[in-house]
C-alpha cells in the first residue's frame, strides 16, 4: 500500500511484462548490504518453516486413516479429529501475537514447534479417539504460535518495498513441505505404523525447533517495554487493519475444500482416475509462479495483484464444475495455480504496512486466523451446497462464487482506504 501522492513518474510502478522479465528499472533493482533480501536469518526462516510444514502435514493422512481403522471411527469422527485443530487455532491467535509483540518472534518459532513436536509424538501415546482429540486441540493452539512468528518474521527481515517478494518466498518453503509432508507421513506408516507416523512428525517438528533457536528476536527492549499492562489489558483482540486483507484472503482460499475435498470424490464416481497427478500439476505450477513472480505483488500492488489471484481461483473453479473431465480438472487447477501462488503475498504485504514492529504479530496473528476460519466455514458450506443441490458438482460452482465474491469486498475495503494501490 503506497499513497498515489508519492509516486512520480521517475517511481512509477512498472509493467507486469517489465517485472516478469526484469527490465523494470532502478527502483526495483536488487537492492545491496542492508537491503538485501536473502540474508542467512531469513534463510534459516525458511529452513524452519520447510520442517514444520514437513512435520504438521506429514499426519494428516495419518490421523485420517489411524481414526478409521484402529479406533473405527467414520467419516464424521474423522473430520472432528482434523477439523478441531482450527478451532483452537482460532481462540489462540489473539493471544499469541501479543506474546510475540512483547516477548518477541524466536519465542514463538521455537518454543512454539518444541511444544508442538512433544505434542505430535503424543499423538502415538493415544489409545482412544477422546484422547485423540484432546491432543489435536493442543496442537492446534501451539502450532499456530509458530504459524504468527515466522510470518511475522518474515516482515520484519525484508525490506519494505519487498515484503511480497519476501511472503512469496517464505511460501515456497511452507508450500514445499505442505506438498511432500503427507507422502513421507504414507511413507512412515507403511513401513513403521502409525506410532512410525506419528514420531516422524514430531521430529520433523523438533529440527523445525531446533534450527529456530538461530532466529532473532527482532523486538527490541524498548518496544517490550513501550506499553504498559492495563493499556495491554485494553487493546482489542482483532488487530482492525489486518481484517479486510484477512476477510478477502478467506474467500478466495475457499476453493481449497472443493479441490481437496471434492475433487477426487467426484473423480472416483465418474471413474476419471487418479487425482494424484492434478494435485502435481497444480502444486508445481504454484511453486513455479511464487517463483517467477515473486515480486509482482510488490511492483502491482495489493489491489491489482489480488484482483489477478480471486479472477484465476473463481475461473478455475468454474472449469472444473463445467467441464468434469480428466482434462478439466487438468486446465482448471492449472488455472487455479494463479489464484494460488499471488493472492497470500499480496494480502500480507496489506496486513502489515504501517504498522509498528511492536505490533507486527498482533497484526499477523489477526490477519493468520482467517486460513483457520476459511477452512472451518468453507467446507462445511460447500457441503451444504453440494447436498441442497443433489450434485457434488455443485460445490465447485460454490467455490467460485465465494472467490468472485472476494472481488467487491476487496474494492469496498479499496474505497474505504484510498491509499491501497
Amino acid at each position: 500500500m503506497i499513497c498515489e501522492s508519492a509516486l512520480t513518474p521517475e517511481s512509477r510502478r512498472p509493467s507486469v511484462f517489465e517485472v516478469l522479465r526484469g527490465s523494470e528499472g532502478k527502483q526495483f533493482d536488487r537492492p545491496s548490504g542492508a537491503e538485501r533480501l536473502l540474508t542467512p536469518h531469513f534463510g534459516t526462516l525458511c529452513v524452519s518453516a520447510l520442517f514444520s510444514a514437513l512435520g504438521f502435514s506429514s499426519v494428516i493422512p495419518t490421523v485420517a486413516r489411524f481414526v478409521a481403522t484402529d479406533l473405527e471411527g467414520g467419516d464424521l469422527e474423522i473430520g472432528l479429529a482434523l477439523g478441531v485443530f482450527s478451532i483452537s487455532a482460532v481462540l489462540a491467535r489473539p493471544w499469541i501475537g501479543r506474546i510475540g509483540d512483547r516477548r518477541g518472534r524466536r519465542l514463538l518459532i521455537a518454543g512454539g514447534s518444541s511444544i508442538t513436536a512433544l505434542v505430535l509424538a503424543a499423538h502415538a501415546l493415544a489409545d482412544s479417539y477422546l484422547a485423540l482429540l484432546i491432543a489435536r486441540f493442543i496442537m492446534g493452539a501451539v502450532q499456530g504460535a509458530f504459524f504468527v512468528g515466522t510470518v511475522t518474521l518474515t516482515t520484519d527481515l525484508a525490506p519494505a518495498e519487498r515484503r511480497g517478494e519476501a511472503a512469496s518466498y517464505f511460501s515456497v518453503a511452507i508450500y514445499g513441505g505442505m506438498a511432500f509432508g503427507p507422502w513421507l507421513g504414507e511413507l512412515a506408516v507403511a513401513r513403521w505404523g502409525f506410532d512410525g507416523g506419528f514420531l516422524l512428525g514430531g521430529l520433523c517438528m523438533g529440527v523445525a525447533a531446533i534450527v529456530g533457536c538461530w532466529l532473532p528476536d527482532f523486538v527490541s527492549s524498548e518496544a517490550r517495554q513501550s506499553e504498559d499492562p492495563a493499556t495491554a489489558m485494553k487493546r482489542k483482540l482483532l488487530y482492525r487493519s489486518a481484517i479486510w486483507p484477512g476477510v478477502v484472503m478467506a474467500l478466495g482460499i475457499m476453493i481449497f475444500p472443493a479441490l481437496h475435498g471434492f475433487m477426487p470424490k467426484i473423480m472416483d464416481e465418474r471413474s476419471l482416475g487418479d487425482a494424484g497427478p492434478i494435485y502435481a500439476l497444480y502444486g508445481l505450477l504454484v511453486l513455479i509462479l511464487r517463483l517467477l513472480c515473486s515480486r509482482l505483488p510488490d511492483a502491482l500492488g495489493t489491489a491489482k495483484t489480488a484482483t489477478l489471484a480471486l479472477v484465476g481461483s473463481s475461473i478455475g473453479m468454474l472449469i472444473m464444475g463445467s467441464f468434469v473431465s480428466r482434462s478439466g480438472m487438468f486446465i482448471g487447477a492449472a488455472v487455479l495455480a494463479i489464484g494460488g501462488s499471488l493472492l497470500y503475498p499480496a494480502l500480507m504485504v496489506a496486513a502489515v504496512d504501517g504498522v509498528p514492529e511492536n505490533e507486527r504479530a498482533q497484526a499477523m496473528s489477526t490477519f493468520t486466523m482467517f486460513f483457520e476460519l476459511s477452512g472451518g466455514i468453507g467446507g462445511p458450506l460447500l457441503g451444504v451446497v453440494a447436498w441442497l443441490s443433489g450434485s457434488t458438482v455443485a460445490a465447485f460452482y460454490g467455490a467460485a462464487a465465494l472467490a468472485a465474491f472476494g472481488l467487491p469486498v476487496l474494492f469496498s475495503w479499496k474505497s474505504r482506504h484510498p491509499a491501497i494501490t
